[in-house]
């Protein structure tokens, strides 16, 4: 079984993240997607509360047979950092293959957090790109040893996407989000 997590704020879910799970698992053939959103520790301007965050993906996710939710970390209720994340993962979700997913404005600050070492050489990722970032030279210029563990993902259609776009204007972005998720912000005053 070949399974990919991808962790975030999702402050809110954008149709965008949707639509790149289901790309990711046609294109690696993946049996799934799992998001895991962050926990309330995670300090961030704006952040919505975990649960109305986990509440917003499982309504993006409900119509795809292969998106789920996990509220493993949100559950776990501390602090976490993406290594503490991923051996959590790791202990849950044992005999598979575990690709971790995310966007390139991220993944080029991997080498800046705790335990990268083993962040780049145990795990598995597919990076999507974004915000004109060159990912491949990234790599090859500091991570080059460990090249055979990072699929690069195409992403003209969405590199550009944000959920900060939303929360800073609502009404004019609110085609970012699917219908059930902009009727739970709006009934709950979120953002």
């Amino acid at each position: 079984m070949k399974i990919g997590f991808f962790g975030g704020s999702f402050n809110p879910p954008t149709k965008a993240h949707i639509e790149l799970a289901q790309k990711v698992i046609e294109k690696y053939v993946l049996d799934k997607v799992i998001f895991v959103p962050m926990g309330d520790f995670y300090v961030k301007e704006g952040l919505a509360s975990s649960k109305d965050r986990l509440n917003m993906l499982k309504l993006a996710c409900k119509p795809y047979e292969k998106l789920e939710v996990s509220d493993l970390e949100i559950r776990l209720n501390k602090k976490m950092d993406t290594i503490d994340a991923f051996r959590e993962i790791e202990k849950h979700f044992q005999g598979i293959d575990r690709f971790f997913i995310m966007g390139a404005d991220n993944f080029i600050k991997i080498l800046e957090w705790k335990e990268s070492l083993e962040l780049v050489s145990k795990y598995k990722y597919i990076v999507f790109e974004r915000d004109d970032i060159n990912v491949n030279r990234f790599i090859e210029e500091n991570l080059k040893e460990y090249k055979a563990n990072f699929q690069i993902m195409e992403n003209k259609e969405y590199k550009n996407s944000s959920s900060s776009k939303f929360r800073h204007d609502k009404n004019s972005f609110k085609e970012e989000v699917s219908k059930e998720v902009f009727k739970y912000i709006m009934k709950n005053n979120i953002y």
